[in-house]
């Protein structure tokens, strides 16, 4: 709900303290997506951040929904293991509110404008604005409430697949688990059991049976509601803030097995030379730092890896644990239906 102060929002996006600035991220993966998808557009001051991944000669993008205790800085090195255990492209979307994004108080229609602005930078058709990227060849991920998002965008458009960790029924449904017949007074958000039904890809839902913020049976029943072909993974000591890359079982194994990454599209990946263009970071941002980057024209992926691929955040684990050279083997039948 837009406008004033609302509970269930604050409760819902209870945004932590920013873990990154403009100088945080290797160079050219923090960029800025005018709402217009105009680089043009005087009103810098709504542009949205994002983190932008990419992988020599990928086939997919990941587009990423990030949890609500998350900001781009928290999910940095998990975003940077998609890229590189499954060799994908991934573009992560930050919440109004969160990290440096404006936009003030996050909701669930705000939070859906900007991942459909990630989504339309990602795909849009017939314009040199945007990647032009094939919808078929995006995998949505979403956490606990970023399955929310993710859901909303993947009932919308035709995706290869979508991956959803820890989800949940609705935020009513949620509510009534912990507190019973309050959740009958709220308004509802995120119905995710309805979107589930529109969906056209395949479905990955992780779901540990010790969260106790969102029930496994929420993760179950979504999984039952799905009528395309999809997979339950359900550890027995997984929590909802766990790990996914303790054990290469729980999230690395299945994603490989299920979606047959990594797979390879040699046609390069051109992106539009306004993407990394300093000037569009919002004023008041590139006023509070002692010094803003140049501006750049951008660049060209023609079958070779950015600069900054290579690089991991110093001292990051998450981004190693649970890696594995071996081939993964298609013909998983756990819990998948075709």
């Amino acid at each position: 709900m837009a406008g004033g102060f609302n509970i269930v929002n604050t409760l819902l996006f209870p945004a932590p303290d920013s873990s990154y600035d403009l100088d945080t991220f290797p160079e050219e993966e923090l960029i800025w997506l005018p709402r217009t998808l105009d680089p043009d557009d005087p009103n810098v001051e709504a542009n949205v951040p994002c983190l932008f991944l990419t992988s020599n000669s990928a086939r997919f993008m990941m587009l990423y929904l990030h949890s609500n205790a998350e900001d781009l800085g928290r999910c940095y090195n998990f975003c940077n293991m998609l890229r590189m255990q499954f060799q994908v492209n991934v573009l992560a979307v930050e919440y109004p509110g969160y990290g440096i994004c404006p936009g003030g108080q996050a909701d669930e229609m705000s939070v859906i404008a900007n991942a459909r602005l990630a989504f339309r930078f990602a795909t849009e058709a017939d314009t040199v604005q945007v990647l032009e990227f094939p919808t078929e060849d995006i995998i949505v991920v979403g956490r606990s409430v970023g399955s929310g998002p993710a859901l909303h965008i993947a009932a919308e458009a035709r995706t290869y697949g979508v991956i959803l960790i820890c989800p949940f029924l609705s935020v009513r449904e949620v509510v009534r688990c912990h507190l019973g017949r309050v959740a009958d007074f709220i308004e509802e958000r995120f119905p995710n059991k309805e979107k589930i039904k529109n969906i056209s890809g395949f479905l990955l839902i992780v779901h540990g049976k010790k969260d106790t913020v969102v029930p496994w049976s929420h993760g179950q029943e979504l999984y039952e509601t799905c009528t395309r072909r999809k997979r339950l993974v359900s550890p027995e000591d997984m929590t909802h803030n766990a790990s996914l890359l303790s054990d290469p079982a729980i999230f690395i194994v299945p994603v490989l097995q299920f979606f047959g990454l990594p797979d390879y599209n040699f046609e390069p990946l051109r992106i539009p030379r306004w993407v990394f263009d300093a000037s569009l970071t919002p004023t008041l941002l590139r006023m509070d730092q002692k010094a803003v980057a140049p501006k750049r024209l951008g660049t060209t992926c023609n079958g070779r890896a950015p600069r900054s691929q290579s690089r991991l955040q110093e001292g990051s684990n998450d981004a190693a644990q649970g890696m594995s050279d071996s081939k993964p083997d298609r013909s998983t039948a756990d819990a998948v239906q075709q």
